[in-house]
């Protein structure tokens, strides 16, 4: 489980009712953000919003920036999730089919909410750590995707090189797609592109 936020968190909800608990008081944090802005999560509209006493947004959260740290956290465990099944699915497939996928996916992820991702990206505080460990996990998980995949690559292939520039390529063009495209473009038309240069990245590299 990741390590973002558990120094802020007061305590963890282990049994089933406490987890929905936690996950209705997040909840009502994106609906406040997305009504409201992000000045307006406060205790106390979280706890109204939500239908729970306050008391019961201080036994996870000891403040505003816990609050905050979890639903950064929820994201990036969502995320998480999505690459591993994504990896799970194309197990067997060739590396610019597995490419496309993780593009599509992440693409499609972000792509459900996109005014709570823009709140969470430009707006709500998170912690610098967290966006580290999971850049540093992203590139872990494109070098064994590419690794197992060697004998698409030539021998003196810099897999370190590639899974780097491949992480960032994949997470930055996915987040501009969802929420930096021009006017005009579909959704479909960036993902073609996105896969379009990312296999260009990588068949020049290589």
């Amino acid at each position: 489980k990741s390590e973002l936020g558990q120094r802020h968190v007061r305590r963890q909800p282990r049994q089933r009712r406490a987890h929905h608990t936690v996950e209705a008081e997040l909840d009502a944090v994106t609906r406040v953000l997305k009504r409201d802005g992000v000045k307006a999560v406060t205790t106390n509209r979280i706890a109204e919003t939500a239908g729970v006493s306050i008391g019961s947004v201080y036994q996870y959260f000891p403040d505003k920036n816990a609050i905050f740290v979890a639903l950064h956290r929820r994201h990036i465990e969502e995320v998480d999730r999505l690459i591993e099944s994504t990896l799970v699915r194309h197990a067997a497939s060739p590396l610019d089919a597995l490419l496309r996928a993780m593009i599509e996916a992440m693409i499609e992820t972000h792509d459900v909410d996109p005014a709570l991702f823009e709140l969470m990206a430009t707006e709500v505080p998170h912690r610098a750590d967290g966006t580290r460990d999971f850049a540093v996990r992203l590139h872990g998980v494109f070098r064994l995707a590419i690794a197992s995949r060697a004998r698409e690559l030539p021998p003196y292939a810099d897999l370190d090189r590639v899974a780097f520039v491949v992480s960032h390529m994949v997470e930055s063009l996915s987040h501009g797609a969802v929420l930096r495209r021009p006017p005009g473009m579909t959704l479909e038309a960036a993902k073609d592109e996105a896969v379009l240069a990312v296999l260009a990245y990588l068949r020049a590299a290589v």
